[in-house]
């Protein structure tokens, strides 16, 4: 009886002692979730000298933002061109403000779904000189609607959420921001756009010479505008050179079938400022339109859409 009741008490007490351990088992695990790193690396601005962005699958070669001095390039097919400094400073600012909100997951049996393999995701590397200080894999962005505050009838918007993995670290994590649009592995991101920028105060004469006998002269005198000495109209003028004084480009054509003449040109004259040369071609081919400026070099620009050069070279009438 002695022993019957002992053998009791050992099996109660050991069903006890395996309910507690389960309830800590857990508990643990809930707060190793709840209490994980935020900070998934750390990336000092100013110390970046590189950036490598791959394209999604293994064997592709990676777009790489490569710092001299105090400017930054682009590397395109064991090419450089000047990066737009705009572009990379949202990539380092990007860089700074990654912090994960929660694990997404734990294993690699979700990373298909969340597009964070090595086929689906888009790698990014960051180095510090020879330090490798960011190494991770750009997945799934998630995008909902946030809720409308208590009382408010009005659109509270949209938060965008990415999901992102660590080299080396089989968890998936979420942080905030669409980072694969950020973090793109179109070239054409991050060179310099810029065909040209000026006052539009401060210009006083554009000389436009055209193929055959369409070029023509705009210049200022007083308040008003003249086009081959003849009286223009000064309002729609204006609206013109304001229309390019700030004028980009999206698309380039260094790698293509770049022309070998320009018979399009536009001279940009003025005060206080140095005078500014745009030229442009047509294929009449490939149907495709291009623009080079004295402003950036470095760049031709080649569009199949003529809306750009028309804007640019604008024909007589318009005036």
């Amino acid at each position: 009886m002695f022993r019957k009741i002992d053998t009791k008490k050992l099996v109660f007490l050991f069903l006890i002692l395996a309910i507690l351990a389960l309830i800590v088992f857990l508990r643990d695990r809930n707060q190793s979730d709840r209490t994980f790193k935020s900070e998934l690396f750390s990336v000092d601005s100013a110390s970046v000298t590189a950036i490598k962005i791959f394209p999604k699958g293994k064997n592709s070669d990676p777009l790489i933002l490569e710092k001299t001095g105090k400017n930054w390039d682009i590397k395109i097919n064991n090419k450089k061109y000047p990066a737009d400094s705009a572009a990379v400073n949202n990539i380092l600012t990007a860089l700074a403000q990654v912090t994960a909100e929660r694990v997404a997951a734990s294993d690699r049996a979700a990373w298909k779904d969340l597009e964070i393999t090595d086929s689906l995701g888009r790698r990014v590397v960051v180095e510090q000189g020879k330090t490798i200080a960011a190494d991770f894999m750009v997945g799934k962005v998630s995008v909902s609607q946030r809720p409308a505050m208590q009382g408010m009838v009005r659109n509270q918007g949209f938060s965008v959420k990415s999901h992102i993995r660590i080299a080396g670290d089989d968890h998936v994590y979420v942080v905030d921001g669409f980072l694969s649009m950020i973090f793109s592995d179109q070239p054409a991101q991050y060179r310099n756009r810029l065909i040209c920028r000026f006052n539009p105060k401060e210009v006083t004469k554009l000389t436009f010479v055209y193929p055959g006998d369409s070029s023509f002269i705009l210049s200022r005198s007083g308040n008003n505008w003249l086009v081959n000495g003849e009286k223009a109209d000064s309002a729609k003028t204006v609206i013109y050179i304001n229309s390019i004084a700030n004028s980009t480009g999206a698309e380039f054509a260094d790698d293509g079938d770049i022309p070998v003449t320009y018979p399009y040109s536009l001279r940009i004259e003025g005060t206080n400022m140095s005078p500014i040369e745009v030229t442009g071609a047509t294929g009449p081919l490939n149907k495709m339109y291009y623009i080079r400026s004295s402003t950036n070099t470095s760049a031709i620009f080649g569009s199949g859409n003529a809306t750009l050069f028309n804007q640019i070279f604008a024909s007589k009438s318009k005036f």
